[in-house]
């Protein structure tokens, strides 16, 4: 079936969204924003003026609700009974939420939006984002389930000042907290993470070097130690820098190399959430 585009015979009522030089007509029914929206339902109970008939022009009342055609649009697809709509990105989510919340919907109108604040795409790419959001709207599972994996960013340059404001000194001690033990635990694996390569010329002046110079990374950005493969690809590069100024490591520096079995258990274990 196509889309549903507000255009139906037997709406009752027409939202007017005119706001950023747009303008659209959805043509509506108060029944169903009525039972959503306390907002609306208020709004119905005034009686609206009708345009005078025309076959040009409609017959029924006009409510100009201020929002951008956009606005109203996903919002509309959100409460109406015609499948979840597609929103792809995290700003998307939190323009719907204003939306409702401005509207005043609850219940049951925001728990697929719920469910897709936490999923495993946001969670992986932007996890501060949904940490931030979730707190901004109260969302507390949603919270709770986002929080671990906001260790792994710079909690300072992520978060959105809107969500910010929202965030309670509570909510944002608790994921530098959550940072600083991530990034705590991984100093302390790179430190102690064993080489076999101990009868390798200048082996212990080598990885003596190497060790420093992948916690001086890690403190800098500790992104890298979070994903397996730039973990891996950055800590070859890191080890061609040492081994410019230490003793290079007798095995070589390949795959299979003991270098490279200690960079790919580093890289395993700081690439886990657990």
């Amino acid at each position: 079936m196509p889309p549903y585009d507000f255009t139906a015979d037997d709406a009752d009522i027409i939202l007017r969204a005119s706001r950023c030089d747009a303008q659209r007509d959805f043509r509506v029914h108060k029944i169903i924003l009525s039972m959503v929206s306390p907002v609306f339902k208020e709004m119905f109970d005034v009686p609206q003026p009708i345009p005078p008939a025309s076959p040009t022009k409609p017959t029924i009342p006009i409510i100009d609700v201020g929002d951008t055609p956009e606005e109203l649009d996903i919002f509309l697809r959100v409460i109406y009974p015609f499948g979840f709509p597609t929103i792809p990105t995290l700003d998307a989510i939190s323009d719907v939420l204003v939306t409702l919340d401005k509207y005043q919907v609850q219940g049951g109108s925001l728990q697929p939006l719920r469910s897709l604040l936490v999923s495993p795409e946001f969670l992986k790419n932007d996890p501060i984002r949904v940490y931030s959001l979730a707190c901004r709207w109260g969302f507390k599972e949603e919270a709770d389930l986002a929080a671990p994996y906001t260790s792994s960013l710079d909690v300072l340059g992520r978060i959105c000042e809107e969500d910010l404001r929202r965030m309670t000194g509570v909510e944002y001690h608790r994921i530098l907290i959550l940072e600083k033990e991530r990034r705590s635990k991984c100093v302390n694996y790179i430190l102690s993470l064993p080489t076999s390569c101990t009868g390798c010329p200048g082996h212990k002046k080598f990885h003596s070097a190497f060790r420093g110079r992948l916690v001086d990374n890690f403190g800098v950005d500790c992104r890298v130690f979070y994903d397996y493969g730039r973990c891996v690809v950055r800590c070859f590069e890191i080890a061609v820098e040492t081994a410019e100024v230490a003793i290079p490591l007798g095995c070589g520096m390949g795959r299979d190399s003991h270098l490279g079995e200690f960079i790919r258990a580093l890289a395993e274990k700081t690439s886990s959430h657990s």
